[in-house]
């Protein structure tokens, strides 16, 4: 990985996503409960890194059924977890300056780094552009687009025609 993190050339694709607690009442906001992410090489489609982590919250209360039944991540599985500020250094590497494809990650999962990166008081990572399938699935499925689930193939197929 480029050992420079503020490096403004970092050619690079980010595809990362986030599973996150599902608030229960108005106001609650959201916790990571598992970052993600691989590191490609567009112009050749290499995967350079990747990363995984379980994400333990500051509150483990906020793991309610509602989320369980939409990401299938319970207490036990994160009790033992690094906190994100654990994490932070290594996820902030592999964002900053790159650019970040993912599916709705404009609308939500930029939002929950900036929100993660926020509450332990430190900067945000700055994305070099952003590809969000969404938008492109919108284009060809409309509103169904929202609620499909889409491979890391189709990602990377989009990444690579808009690189080429």
């Amino acid at each position: 990985m480029d050992p420079t993190p503020t490096s403004d050339n970092r050619p690079e694709i980010c595809f990362f996503d986030l599973e996150t607690t599902v608030p229960q009442r108005r106001g609650q906001g959201y916790s990571i409960l598992e970052f993600g992410a691989i590191l490609v090489c567009p112009k050749r489609l290499l995967e350079l890194h990747s990363y995984s982590s379980l994400v333990r919250p500051d509150d483990l209360s906020l793991i309610s059924p509602t989320s369980v039944r939409c990401n299938g991540i319970t207490r036990e599985a994160v009790v033992s977890a690094p906190s994100f500020s654990e994490i932070a250094e290594e996820v902030h590497d592999l964002l900053h300056g790159r650019v970040w494809a993912g599916h709705n990650i404009v609308r939500f999962d930029c939002v929950r780094i900036r929100e993660a990166f926020e509450k332990i008081g430190r900067a945000a990572p700055e994305p070099k552009g952003i590809i969000d399938s969404l938008a492109l699935l919108t284009q060809r499925f409309g509103r169904r687009a929202g609620n499909m689930k889409v491979f890391l193939f189709l990602i990377k197929t989009s990444a690579f025609f808009l690189f080429l």
